[in-house]
């Protein structure tokens, strides 16, 4: 046997977990192995001082008490405030609400970022804004401009127009 595993299972042994064979390989490996022996000494030194020591025996309310405890330790925190929510709410309403704040949010940044010359590479000015305004809304289009749908549209209309 392998000191590795022999040290592994240490615990198994001194419990009489073993079958009788493996019990007679540890017995002929304790022998021989200094390190192994050692370990084993130790964990026995362990067992003898914590079954020295006085056992303490809880009230009759404990367990009781405990197990209620346990059944009530995921009702506080967020989570389960959210779940409250969402109990009473709806997802769909919730979604909703959130989609309206990063609009909302979306478009002061926008507006704040427009009239601070943050957008340098678009040309718009701060007198431009009203500009910029109605140029963003082009995005809402059926087909926005540069996408792919509006290049179809064009090829679709270019076709039915008859001019090839």
């Amino acid at each position: 046997m392998k000191c590795n595993s022999v040290q592994k299972r240490l615990s198994a042994y001194q419990d009489g977990e073993l079958k009788p064979v493996e019990r007679e390989e540890f017995d002929s490996h304790l022998l021989s192995c200094r390190s192994c022996r050692e370990k084993y000494e130790q964990l026995e030194r362990v067992w003898r001082t914590l079954g020295g020591l006085e056992q303490i025996r809880p009230e009759p309310w404990f367990y009781a008490q405990l197990v209620k405890r346990i059944g009530r330790h995921g009702e506080h925190g967020l989570l389960p405030a959210l779940r409250r929510v969402f109990q009473f709410v709806g997802a769909p309403a919730i979604a909703s609400v959130i989609l309206v704040i990063g609009l909302a949010a979306g478009a002061y940044l926008g507006s704040n970022f427009v009239q601070h010359g943050l957008f340098p590479s678009q040309g718009i000015s701060v007198s431009d804004t009203e500009n910029a305004f109605f140029a963003s809304m082009r995005v809402f289009d059926p087909a926005p401009p540069g996408t792919f749908a509006e290049g179809y549209l064009r090829m679709a209309s270019y076709e039915e127009s008859g001019s090839r």
